[in-house]
């Protein structure tokens, strides 16, 4: 079985408890790792970050004069509904003609997915066993990817709507810069309405506001930006810190 562990959040008030799922253990960790190096190719990604590396390349080519926030999706990993992911993701395989035909029947992809996600037992602490039915655990090898599947498939809905100025997404923190404030709270509700998830807003105050590892600064010509310790170090180590960087991140 999987055991249940927890991460301080050192940056939250009271020091609470990030509950990990750890899978290392069980049957089907390979298994997980295997699906994942399958459907990465298929995961729409056409506003998704892989780091803040990324976030920077945006903001330089980005002009101030605008209103900017981000949306935070709450507790996104334990509530990505699976079942509607799973459909996401066999009908993107199917409908996709760029790459070749998976040699995987399409009931067995559907049937291993399920199994590495609705029926992966763990154990606590106390030593009290818990099955994981709906979500994905914080530790899953599957838990990023169907993540950022599902935000890739709500995001899709840009083509029937006006969409920001920018609008950028790391998992489930997200950049928009958009013309009026009205704008934001129409987004976020789209979102929400679309996802059945909640999104928090936060806006920047006195033109300033953080965003990954980015302490973002409007000025009246640009944007500056001053980073943590650690990225600022691989910005100036050259091309091989920086992609350690990113697959930290």
């Amino acid at each position: 079985m999987g055991y249940c562990y927890g991460t301080i959040k050192a940056h939250k008030p009271g020091n609470k408890l990030r509950p990990i799922i750890s899978q290392i253990p069980t049957p089907t960790y390979n298994i997980t790792k295997k699906l994942c190096k399958i459907f990465t190719p298929y995961v729409p990604a056409t506003y998704s970050l892989s780091s803040a590396i990324d976030f920077l390349d945006i903001l330089k080519n980005s002009k101030t004069k605008r209103t900017i926030a981000s949306l935070d999706v709450e507790s996104l990993f334990t509530n990505v509904p699976v079942d509607r992911t799973i459909n996401y993701i066999i009908e993107r395989i199917d409908r996709d003609d760029t790459k070749p035909p998976l040699d995987v029947a399409e009931e067995v992809l559907r049937d291993l997915l399920q199994c590495c996600t609705k029926e992966a037992p763990f154990t606590c602490p106390r030593g009290q066993k818990y099955q994981q039915v709906d979500g994905v655990a914080m530790g899953s090898p599957l838990g990023v990817l169907l993540s950022n599947f599902f935000m890739g498939c709500v995001e899709e809905v840009f083509s029937k709507i006006s969409k920001s100025d920018v609008y950028c997404r790391y998992i489930d923190d997200i950049f928009i810069k958009t013309k009026e404030e009205e704008e934001i709270e129409h987004l976020r509700t789209y979102l929400q309405e679309t996802s059945g998830l909640n999104f928090t807003i936060e806006k920047s105050s006195e033109g300033k506001m953080p965003f990954l590892d980015v302490l973002i600064t409007q000025t009246e010509e640009s944007f500056s930006t001053s980073q943590s310790n650690q990225l600022t170090q691989c910005l100036n180590g050259g091309s091989e810190c920086l992609q350690r960087y990113k697959d930290s991140t």
